[in-house]
């Protein structure tokens, strides 16, 4: 008995078919891999953002606030921090910082929480154009930061209060530059820091509007 031959038509088809489903299953396969890629490398690594506000009137003369945020910890505590961030100060004076709502550890208090004190000196920020904000938990580890106590909810590390100098003009970006950032453990290799990529960084900025 002789076989019977397929119809060039539907031999057609089919193999339009399969070359279809393997395309499919290629590029489902390409998104899992680039979606657990992007996970390893971006959603786990801590961030210090500084939140950009709306566009501001040149004429506002408001004190204008800007929250520093951060993503996550790691495992350690970090009994210290510090970070430095460049602007404009020909366009910008920078008033001070506002505390924000990441506690620090309070094992020496009745209170197992409190709001670390920030050290800046506004005046000599305004002078450099650089703003040097400073944490040192004088205890070795009793008021450090940790992880138990932030949440997605509750993630201002400080916040950054500016005036708009008379300087000014519509249209002007006044960009909010990390210069450097860490929060630093007791066991150096645990420290989270923009100069071993352990800590990302985004930068913020001002947008003067009419």
């Amino acid at each position: 008995m002789s076989k019977r031959s397929m119809n060039p038509k539907t031999k057609k088809k089919l193999i339009i078919g399969i070359s279809a489903g393997v395309l499919v299953l290629l590029l489902i396969l390409f998104l899992l891999l680039f979606k657990g890629c992007s996970h390893s490398i971006f959603g786990g690594t801590p961030t210090l953002s500084i939140e950009t506000p709306q566009k501001i009137s040149k004429t506002d003369t408001q004190e204008i606030m800007l929250d520093v945020t951060i993503s996550s910890f790691g495992d350690a505590i970090y009994p210290a921090a510090s970070m430095s961030i460049s602007f404009d100060s020909s366009r910008l004076e920078f008033i001070g910082i506002e505390e924000g709502n990441v506690f620090i550890r309070n094992d020496e208090g009745e209170i197992p929480q409190k709001l670390p004190e920030w050290s800046c000196n506004p005046e000599q920020c305004n002078k450099s154009g650089k703003i040097n904000i400073m944490y040192l938990d004088t205890t070795g580890g009793k008021n450090a930061f940790s992880k138990e106590l932030l949440s997605t909810d509750e993630n201002v590390v400080l916040r950054l209060k500016f005036r708009l100098r008379g300087s000014v003009r519509s249209g002007d970006i006044c960009d909010l530059i990390f210069d450097d950032a860490v929060f630093a453990a007791s066991d150096e290799t645990e420290s989270l820091a923009m100069t071993t990529d352990t800590l990302k960084v985004r930068n913020g900025k001002i947008v003067v509007g009419d």
